[in-house]
């Protein structure tokens, strides 16, 4: 399942190019020039630190991405998408170095970025080059084969843009896109990765290239940000500056955005190939006891239970052990007086009541129920079931968890198990749509026209 999009001719030195429009939008506060920036230390200084400002406030540090990765919501499975395609921005970057050297110039500027590329370059080791480390923790902390990597067009969009950007753009919004938009918040970005890696389970043994990041790009992007700092006495400076580092961090929210769309549809693309490929899920000759389960005979597998007396709580949920992908068979039973929790979740529940007698709440309707009757729980609805009968009340739940399961990013049991202060009223849920359909990525705001003969 890949991301398909229509692709439009790449900017050249005398023309720029509409690209695909982003929901981000420029503030126009941020774009205002300090007046006289660059008259004196003082104006550059303010000038920076509106920039860093801008910096901190962008979507970018919003993006569902980046929130699942701190929150440990993602797996190594769901990082080995990321990486994948992450990877071809990574191992071109002193490409894009490469560019601003041959923008510049300034020998002394060509001379500092020559010591940056050397670092990059591992310096008398080149087996510690940065791709090269990048490399090591593809295949030993995530297990991925380099040469079977298939990349997205929103992963090799990413790339291309800024390497395009630096080939044709003024040293000064180079210095700007690889400085402030890109170097200065590695130590930022690099730390949530860390965070969610580790969460994940990969051992730190294997996060040495993050490590090196942190601590090395801080000082990477003052050697770039001072050489955009030499053009500031060019009319327009701050602007150009801010248009610059404005672009490199959309163009990473959207490739984030679109990652974290494809991290979504690639959870249960193997269901879905099944699906289309006609796969039975069972031989020609199954197992009959795999098909069939004898009510009151047959214990099914205990999944979960709980007992709290001040929320009148007792229960529990047993799964039906069928050989299925989308349907989880359950039987939940609640002694005569109790209830179950109050919660919601992502799957969609049809309650069939074996026995016994109740009322169910959803949302803020309830409605009784009782042996023979059918009822429908949706997705994110808030609702809790009490035994208002003489007998233990007996459900059989039908759900498609094996489905929703996969496809949520978060942590299912947190959200389906409510803590006990949310328990004891019945709250209205949200609702989320899991969409299965593969959106192309969308592309970033229209690329600011920073070419080298526009800024004579």
């Amino acid at each position: 399942m890949s991301i398909a999009v229509s692709m439009k001719p790449t900017a050249t030195s005398g023309e720029h190019r509409d690209i695909f429009a982003s929901d981000i939008r420029s503030d126009p506060a941020n774009s205002e020039e300090p007046s006289s920036a660059g008259a004196n230390g003082e104006h550059i200084e303010a000038a920076l630190t509106k920039l860093h400002a801008a910096l901190d406030a962008h979507p970018l540090w919003e993006t569902r991405l980046l929130k699942a990765c701190e929150r440990g919501y993602l797996g190594v499975d769901d990082f080995r998408i990321l990486f994948e395609q992450y990877y071809l921005y990574s191992k071109n970057f002193t490409r894009y170095l490469s560019a601003l050297m041959t923008a510049c110039e300034d020998d002394l500027h060509r001379a500092q970025l020559a010591q940056n590329l050397w670092e990059e370059g591992g310096l008398l080791e080149p087996q510690k080059r940065h791709a090269e480390m990048l490399r090591h923790f593809l295949r030993e902390g995530l297990d991925i084969d380099l040469d079977r990597i298939e990349y997205t067009e929103a992963g090799k969009l990413f790339a291309r843009e800024y390497l395009d950007f630096c080939r044709v753009s003024h040293p000064a919004a180079i210095s700007a896109f690889l400085s402030l938009g890109t170097e200065a918040i590695v130590s930022r970005l690099y730390g949530v990765f860390v965070k969610g890696l580790r969460k994940a389970g990969v051992d730190e043994s294997h996060l040495d290239f993050f490590h090196l990041h942190i601590g090395c790009d801080d000082e990477h992007a003052e050697t770039i940000k001072n050489i955009m700092m030499s053009y500031s006495s060019m009319p327009g400076w701050y602007d150009l500056c801010y248009q610059a580092m404005d672009y490199a961090l959309s163009l990473r929210k959207q490739f984030f955005d679109n990652m974290y769309t494809y991290i979504e549809s690639r959870r249960i693309r193997g269901l879905i190939e099944k699906i289309q490929d006609r796969k039975s899920l069972v031989p020609d000759t199954p197992d009959t006891s795999a098909l069939h389960h004898r009510f009151g005979e047959e214990a099914g597998q205990l999944m979960y239970e709980n007992t709290n007396e001040r929320l009148n709580i007792d229960f529990t949920v047993e799964r039906v052990p069928f050989p299925a992908e989308v349907i989880d068979t359950r039987i939940v039973r609640i002694p005569v007086g109790k209830n179950n929790e109050c919660h919601k979740h992502a799957h969609e529940s049809v309650f069939f009541i074996i026995s016994g007698r109740g009322r169910l709440h959803v949302n803020n309707s309830s409605v009784e129920v009782s042996a023979g009757d059918l009822a429908l729980v949706p997705r994110w609805a808030v609702h809790q079931t009490h035994n208002i009968g003489d007998d233990e009340l007996v459900i059989l739940a039908l759900t498609d968890f094996h489905l929703t399961g996969r496809a949520f990013v978060g942590n299912y049991l947190s959200t389906a198990r409510m803590k006990a202060s949310q328990a004891t009223v019945i709250r209205c849920g949200t609702s989320r749509s899991n969409c299965t359909e593969v959106t192309p990525p969308r592309r970033p705001k229209t690329r600011p026209d920073t070419r080298r003969d526009h800024w004579q």
